[in-house]
């Protein structure tokens, strides 16, 4: 019995080591399969992570794909398209065609936002009268006489003249080079005293010793800054019409000149800009070729600073070489107040200075939009059309401010009341559209343009001095723009400086409605009689009187 019990027992022992052995052999095989699985998934993972890695490249690629093509529809359009950034919703409701004028104050608001507004800045004057005010123009009266034969009346007595048939045409006299004989008397007694002889005293003159009258000097003064003619144009003009040679370095060295003492004016005029609380800034550049410690191919900024308050307006012009960001500083170090300009870094040192404010320019940031939806019209650009339309909205707000003449608190109860919601509703905008677009792609980066730049592009909700942007600076520092197209570069610091001189005070003589031609004559004039500061107040733009 102990045998079979013994026999029984190796049989179960030996069939749980058959057992001990598929288990570890099953392990093995689980073991194993674990492995593979995890290798698997290990495998998945690196597939998916390049798969990423390859989507953000694609998305990278396409970027750089739309950048590209951006940047080749904005040079062409430079070249060849329209300068103009007119939007107009073609996708918009169409208005009808037969449509009365009383009918059109009844149009719900979705026709109204169809309506064809245009950048204030960009608006041209239409509506120019044919004819200039004959009361500016000089005239002379030409008497055209009877026949002699027509004289007597067929009943033998002469005929009276009871009034005149008047015709008007009008004249163009040529400019005349003429020199100008100055005798001064020489006195002396006839009896042969001992009295010396008296002899005139020269007049005080601007440039003593310049052979060129006050009226010359202020022909190429407005000739080179007004009509853009460089020296050498005006050297072979005045040489080939009137047969005077002036050769160009003795225009340039009198224009020169003449800055030095008109500066005095320009400063005063400075003056009158800090003083206010709001001006507007903007730059264009200048090569200068003469200047030492820059090479000639370094291209330096000319700035346009517009300001100083009602009936006192500025515009002044100065010529900066070296740090941007510390001549804007060091220029307006006195100002407090709102600056009008873009949102270059350039204004970031005078933005910390307590007591400042910055107004982003709304062209700038709408120009982003627009040049996406103008370069390539094909594409339907929908984000870029929409943030358009939000600007449709804004722009005719301020073009209804304009057309009906709103005093500052006007337009600001207006804009608090019609502009503010609209703004409100671009910002939302904004933030939604940012997460549907690729931060480099065009687009994306027109809508971070507005979003970091928001508080300075609502500035102008605040005071109803404000504009909505910085078009009336450039519009200013156009005629400085197409002059140097014309002159190209100025030879030395000293000819740039003096550019700045005589392109504020014509410039600012012209907005306060002078002839620029008889102010600078006149000024040239007197300055030199000037011997108080109040001398010289006289002969601002809007104290002086033709």
């Amino acid at each position: 019995m102990l045998e079979i019990l013994q026999k029984e027992l190796e049989f179960h022992r030996q069939k749980a080591l058959l057992f001990h052995e598929e288990n570890t052999l099953l392990k093995d095989r689980l073991n194993l399969s674990e492995t593979k699985r995890q290798a698997s998934e290990e495998q998945a993972l690196r597939f998916e992570e390049k798969a990423l890695r390859f989507e953000e490249q694609a998305k990278e690629y396409r970027a750089e794909y739309d950048r590209a093509i951006q940047a080749f529809l904005d040079s062409q359009r430079n070249r060849f398209g329209k300068r103009s950034e007119r939007f107009v919703d073609e996708e918009g409701v169409q208005p009808s065609l037969f449509e009365t004028k009383e009918g059109q104050d009844s149009k719900s608001d979705s026709e109204q936002a169809t309506e064809k507004v245009e950048v204030l800045a960009h608006v041209r004057q239409k509506n120019r009268p044919k004819n200039q005010d004959a009361s500016l123009i000089p005239t002379r009266e030409v008497i055209i006489e009877v026949a002699e034969e027509d004289r007597t009346c067929d009943c033998g007595c002469q005929k009276e003249v009871i009034g005149h048939e008047t015709t008007q045409r009008l004249n163009f006299q040529p400019a005349v080079f003429e020199i100008l004989i100055e005798k001064r008397e020489k006195m002396a007694c006839r009896k042969g005293c001992d009295g010396s002889p008296v002899t005139a005293t020269l007049p005080n003159r601007i440039l003593p010793k310049c052979k060129a009258t006050e009226s010359l000097l202020s022909y190429i003064a407005v000739s080179k800054v007004l009509d853009r003619q460089p020296l050498y144009h005006l050297e072979k003009s005045i040489e080939q019409r009137y047969y005077w040679r002036i050769p160009r370095n003795t225009m340039a060295r009198w224009m020169i000149q003449l800055s030095e003492k008109l500066q005095v004016l320009v400063n005063l005029m400075k003056d009158q800009l800090i003083a206010y609380d709001a001006l507007a800034i903007d730059a264009t550049t200048l090569q200068v070729l003469n200047e030492p410690g820059r090479s000639p191919e370094l291209k330096s900024y000319a700035y346009c600073v517009r300001g100083g308050p009602p009936g006192k307006e500025v515009i002044l012009y100065e010529y900066n070489a070296y740090s941007q960001k510390d001549f804007v500083t060091e220029t307006l170090m006195d100002f407090q107040g709102v600056i009008h300009c873009d949102a270059s870094s350039v204004f970031n040192g005078i933005a910390s200075k307590e007591g400042v404010t910055l107004s982003y320019c709304h062209a700038h940031a709408r120009r982003k939009f627009e040049q996406i939806v103008t370069a390539n019209k094909k594409a339907k650009h929908p984000l870029a059309r929409e943030a358009l339309r939000f600007y449709q909205d804004l722009y005719k707000i301020e073009r209804q401010a304009k057309d009906l003449t709103l005093s500052p608190d006007e337009r600001y109860a207006l804009r608090l009341k019609a502009s503010q919601p609209i703004l409100t509703d671009f910002y939302d905008w904004l933030l939604r559209s940012r997460d549907k677009t690729l931060p480099n792609s065009p687009i994306g980066k027109a809508i971070a343009y507005a979003l970091n730049h928001w508080d300075g592009l609502l500035t102008f909700l605040k005071d109803g001095r404000l504009e909505i942007d910085n078009n009336a600076t450039e519009r200013d520092i156009k005629p400085f723009v197409i002059a140097r197209k014309n002159f190209i570069f100025a030879c030395t610091q000293a000819g740039a400086d003096s550019l700045g001189v005589h392109f504020s005070l014509l410039l600012t003589a012209q907005r306060h409605g002078l002839n620029p031609m008889e102010y600078y004559t006149k000024i040239l004039t007197k300055l030199p009689l000037c011997k108080s500061m109040e001398d010289y107040e006289a002969l601002l733009p809007w104290n002086f009187k033709l």
